[in-house]
């Protein structure tokens, strides 16, 4: 991947692009469109797999989280990024240095209700990676270890129905206070964005994704500076 991440900002940038490397050749011709904006957009990585932040940084490129993992593990990658894009040697115009990383997402006024509802969302997309995803029952990987792994776990040992379902730290499923609190623990550790997975499998009804979307932008967004 690292010769695609040479080439695009150049596509960007030149007037007249050719290029001869070793997974693919172009003749020498205008890419079309440019970007209007100056200089080009952000470059991002999507990073699954430990490591992938560092080839990020190294090339001055943003980190764009995928895969949960716990509070102290994400601040130590999130330093290690945060020290090695200091010295990078960008492949475009621009150092993106952000560090993004993924969650659940379901806000309700009732925490039980919001445990019930975000926890079987946050199981059911757990059992779908860890089965669907086969490789990772044949290859144990490092992805995935925290958020959806523990409320897979805590949904299973919550009991009968209608009994309070514990919550794992770290996952933005709640009420609106609960939410800003553990986001808020994310902004501490140095992380500068978050990506939600906020249905699986329409498990939750659309007017209620768009309720907890609603209410989210209503009571947690504000406590959050805007993304420059």
């Amino acid at each position: 991947w690292d010769e695609y991440v040479r080439v695009i900002p150049r596509m960007w940038t030149e007037d007249a692009f050719a290029w001869s490397g070793i997974g693919w050749t172009l003749p020498e011709r205008p890419i079309l469109p440019k970007p209007v904006q100056q200089p080009h957009p952000p470059m991002w990585v999507t990073v699954t797999t430990p490591g992938t932040e560092l080839d990020a940084a190294d090339r001055g490129l943003g980190c764009l989280g995928v895969a949960a993992v716990s509070f102290d593990e994400q601040e130590r990658r999130t330093a290690e990024y945060r020290r090695r894009i200091e010295a990078c040697e960008p492949v475009g115009k621009r150092v993106t240095n952000m560090v993004t990383t993924q969650n659940f997402l379901y806000c309700h006024e009732d925490l039980d209700t919001a445990a019930r509802v975000g926890g079987d969302m946050a199981a059911a997309f757990n059992l779908a990676n860890s089965r669907l995803l086969w490789t990772r029952e044949a290859y144990p990987t490092s992805a995935y270890q925290s958020l959806g792994n523990q409320a897979t776990k805590q949904v299973k040992e919550s009991g009968a129905p209608g009994e309070k379902r514990p919550l794992p730290a770290g996952i933005a499923i709640g009420d609106p206070a609960r939410i800003t609190a553990e986001l808020k623990r994310w902004e501490a550790i140095g992380i500068d964005g978050v990506n939600f997975i906020v249905n699986m499998a329409e498990m939750v009804p659309q007017d209620e994704v768009l309720a907890s979307l609603r209410l989210f932008a209503r009571e947690v967004l504000p406590a959050f500076r805007e993304w420059d």
